[in-house]
């Protein structure tokens, strides 16, 4: 799988997990803060994963 697949995927659960535990009182902006985290992420990783060969 890709690392930008794995960060959209567990930014949107840690997303939603943030909302169900109360941390913020917005579901789909915590949901999209969580993907474009996770986004982010995922790309550094891949850029960094690129480099080093």
């Amino acid at each position: 799988m890709s690392p930008i697949w794995k960060g959209f995927l567990i930014g949107s659960s840690l997303g939603i997990f943030a909302a169900l535990f109360g941390i913020t009182d917005n579901m789909p902006r915590s949901v999209l803060l969580g993907i474009v985290a996770g986004l982010f992420a995922g790309l550094t990783f891949k850029l960094r994963e690129g480099k080093k060969k």
